[in-house]
C-alpha cells in the first residue's frame, strides 16, 4: 500500500504576493493623498475665508475713521464723531445698512450692524458670508452727542485677546466678524435685512466667553474679546479703533492745525474787542480771566462756568464777564458770541463749544478791568523775555510725553513750562514762552498788543 503524505499548503508564487502588496501600498498611498488633498483644500478654503474677513474688517475700520475725521465738513459740528449702528434695518427695507438718526441716550454705548450704506461701502461680509457688526463708544457716537468732543474725550470700550489679556482700554469703536453660527444661535432671516440676511439679535451672532466672563453682546459693559476662527465656543473676529488712532488721523488733516490757529486768533480778537468797544470812552481795559479749576468735569462744557474772576491775572478765556463789567464800567456781560465777536465767529461757535477747555488767557496788570483811560505798558507781559503785551491767549496742543490729562485743572498736563508755572500767583507782568511745535513744547500763543491789535506771538 502506498505511503501517505501530509498535505502541503498551496502557496502562491512570490511574484503574486509582491503584486498584492503593491496594490495595498497603492491603496494606502491613494488614501493618504486624498486625505492630504482634502486637508490642503480645507486649509486653502479657511485661509481664503480669513483673508476675506480681514479685508472686510480693515475696509470698515478705514471707512469709520474717514467718517470721523470729515464729520465737521458734512455737519455743523467738529470732527471726531462716529455713526450710530444699524439697529434694526431702520424699520424699512430700503434703509438697511443706514445709521440710526439717534441711538440710545447720551454717553451710552451702542451695538448693532455696521451701517455700510452710510459709510458709502458695499455690503461688507466676512469670509462666512455674514454682514459685519459694530459697537461704538457712547462718548463718540454722533447723536445724542457727548458734551465736548476733542482729543481728551474719553473712550469707553475695552478689548481683549483670546487668552483674556487686555489689548486696549481706549477704544472708540469695534467692528466684528461673527463667523459661522454656534450652537444655540438662530440666524433666521428678518424682513428688514433682505441684503445681509439673518436678523438683528446680537446674541445670534456674537459670542459669550464664559471662561473669561466677557460677553461680546453686553454693550453696557463694553468689553469685547477676540475669538478663534475655528473655535466652537467663541469665534468672533474683531478689529478696533483706539482714541489715539482716531485723533492721529484728525491731526493729519492739512487744515486742522490752521483751524486751531483760527480759533485761538479769533478768541484773542474777541477779548481785545472788549477793550476797543468799551462804553467808557478811551478805557481799554480787558476782561478778567475765568478760573482754571471749574469744579466738576461736566462744568468744562458749560459756557456760563467760564465766568471771570476779580483780580485773577491768568486763567481760562472767559465767556461771562460780569466782574469785569463791575470793575471797569463796560456794560458787556458776555464774550464768545456772534454779537460780541463779530460775524466771523459764527462758523467757529462749534469749535469754541468743544475746544474751549484748551484755551488759556493771561492779562497784563496795566490793562486789568478798571475805570482808568488810555492804558499803556510800563511793565506788561513779555514773550520770550521781550515786548510789552496787554494780554496773551494760549491754546494747549495735544498731550506730550509725561502729560496724562487726568485732571482738567492740572496746568502741567496742558501747558508747558514756563507757561504753566506762571499762572500760580500771576500779577500781570509774567514772561511767557512761544516756540515751534516739538516733542517737548506745543503751546500756541496769540498776543494782544498795547493798541489792542492781535498778532501771533513772536
Amino acid at each position: 500500500m502506498p505511503a501517505k503524505h501530509s498535505a502541503i499548503p498551496n502557496h502562491r508564487p512570490v511574484s503574486q504576493r509582491g503584486a498584492a502588496l503593491m496594490v495595498m501600498l497603492v491603496i494606502i498611498i491613494i488614501g493618504i493623498t486624498v486625505l492630504l488633498v482634502n486637508s490642503l483644500t480645507a486649509s486653502k478654503v479657511n485661509t481664503a475665508r480669513q483673508a476675506t474677513t480681514a479685508a472686510s474688517l480693515a475696509q470698515a475700520k478705514d471707512a469709520l475713521i474717514g467718517y470721523a475725521i470729515t464729520y465737521g465738513d458734512t455737519h455743523t459740528d467738529v470732527h471726531g464723531y462716529l455713526p450710530c449702528p444699524d439697529l434694526n434695518g431702520n424699520a424699512g427695507v430700503s434703509h438697511e445698512g443706514s445709521t440710526e438718526l439717534t441711538c440710545g441716550t447720551k454717553n451710552v454705548n451702542n451695538l448693532g450692524r455696521l451701517p455700510w450704506k452710510t459709510l458709502n461701502l458695499p455690503v461688507l461680509r466676512d469670509g462666512n458670508g455674514e454682514c459685519l457688526w459694530y459697537a461704538v463708544s457712547g462718548t463718540y457716537k454722533y447723536n445724542p452727542s457727548t458734551d465736548m468732543m476733542n482729543w481728551d474725550t474719553a473712550a469707553q470700550l475695552l478689548t481683549y485677546a483670546p487668552d483674556g489679556t487686555q489689548l486696549s482700554s481706549e477704544v472708540v469703536a469695534v467692528v466684528f466678524s461673527s463667523g459661522p453660527a454656534l450652537t444655540g444661535q438662530d440666524r433666521t432671516a428678518a424682513a428688514t435685512a433682505p441684503q445681509c440676511g439673518g436678523n438683528y439679535t446680537a446674541s445670534n451672532y456674537l459670542d459669550n466667553d464664559t471662561v473669561h466672563v466677557i460677553n461680546n453682546t453686553n454693550i453696557a459693559i463694553g468689553k469685547f474679546i477676540q475669538g478663534i476662527s475655528d473655535n466652537s465656543k467663541v469665534n468672533d473676529q474683531m478689529l478696533f479703533i483706539t482714541k489715539q488712532e482716531l485723533w492721529d488721523a484728525v491731526q493729519k488733516r492739512s487744515d486742522f492745525q490752521a483751524k486751531m490757529a483760527q480759533l485761538t486768533n479769533e478768541v484773542t480778537k474777541c477779548i481785545a474787542k472788549y477793550g476797543t468797544t468799551n462804553d467808557v470812552g478811551n478805557n481799554y481795559s480787558l476782561p478778567w480771566p475765568a478760573p482754571v479749576d471749574l469744579g466738576a468735569i461736566a462744568n468744562y462744557a458749560v459756557n456760563a462756568k467760564y465766568d471771570d474772576s476779580s483780580n485773577l491775572y491768568a486763567g481760562r478765556a472767559p465767556y461771562t464777564v460780569n466782574q469785569s463789567r463791575v470793575d471797569s464800567g463796560n456794560a458787556r456781560q458776555t464774550l464768545m458770541t456772534t454779537y460780541d465777536c463779530g460775524p466771523s465767529w459764527t462758523s467757529l461757535i462749534p469749535w469754541w463749544n468743544n475746544w474751549k477747555d484748551h484755551l488759556y488767557y493771561a492779562l497784563a496788570q496795566e490793562f486789568r478791568p478798571q475805570h482808568d483811560t488810555n492804558q499803556n505798558c510800563g511793565t506788561c507781559l513779555k514773550i520770550n523775555g521781550s515786548g510789552h503785551y496787554a494780554g496773551v491767549v494760549m491754546f494747549a496742543g495735544p498731550k506730550l510725553s509725561g502729560q496724562t490729562r487726568s485732571s482738567k485743572s492740572a496746568l502741567a498736563d496742558y501747558l508747558e513750562t514756563p507757561n504753566n508755572t506762571n499762572f500760580s500767583g500771576a500779577n500781570g507782568n509774567e514772561n511767557y514762552k512761544t516756540a515751534p511745535a516739538s516733542g517737548t513744547f506745543n503751546d500756541m500763543l496769540y498776543c494782544i498788543k498795547e493798541d489792542l491789535s492781535v498778532i501771533p506771538c513772536p
